[in-house]
């Protein structure tokens, strides 16, 4: 909201999503001129605004929401979920149910931080992007890697861009059969899914 305020994002609009109509931001921004509230599941959301989204448009997932993007994915493209592959060699790697949560920071970072180039935490330069380290690792198992990355808009807000979200549609709906590893990933954080890509073709049968 500062952002649009300030002008450094000047004419957009926030759309919040909550299945609950008495949470926090609704209550405390709902009546915002910029601000326009839905109440709606979040997965059943994110299926219906997808498709009619302009290109444009950025999505910001809570840090405390499942993994909506790897689950956009295995519904839409009629795939199943597999477990992630282990041994990534960081600081933080714990699985909850079919989700891999990854961190290259071995501290607690602020909510807002911005990831700049020199890390607050080390006093030095922050050397690595865990976006890249997620490709790597996935293509190193055989995986083919899509990766959805968070970049900061203003005052600590980081967002993924709808035109990322479809190119990675239209790189994986020709896949007839494909490991997929899905990852939503700011610079330092990361939450990890695989996916398995298998389309069945019926062939004739000769009589």
């Amino acid at each position: 909201m500062k952002g649009v305020r300030s002008g450094r994002l000047p004419g957009e609009r926030l759309l919040l999503v909550d299945r609950d109509p008495d949470c926090p931001a609704f209550r405390e921004l709902g009546g915002l001129a910029e601000v326009v509230t839905e109440e709606a599941e979040w997965s059943e959301f994110l299926a219906a605004w997808l498709p009619g989204a302009s290109a444009a448009d950025r999505l910001v997932p809570t840090p405390w929401a499942p993994h909506l993007l790897s689950d956009w994915l295995t519904d839409a493209l009629g795939a199943r979920p597999m477990a992630p592959p282990r041994g990534w060699r960081l600081p933080y790697e714990v699985a909850v149910e079919s989700t891999l949560f990854l961190s290259a920071a071995a501290w607690t970072c602020p909510a807002t931080c911005v990831e700049p180039a020199h890390c607050p935490a080390l006093h030095g330069p922050r050397d690595w992007d865990l976006g890249d380290l997620i490709e790597e690792f996935a293509r190193g198992r055989g995986y083919r890697p899509v990766v959805f990355r968070l970049l900061h808009l203003a005052g600590g807000v980081s967002a993924i861009s709808v035109r990322e979200i479809a190119a990675a549609m239209e790189l994986l709906r020709p896949l007839t059969q494909a490991q997929v590893l899905v990852g939503t990933t700011s610079r330092c954080h990361a939450a990890v899914n695989a996916i398995q890509i298998f389309t069945f073709t019926p062939r004739a049968v000769k009589s």
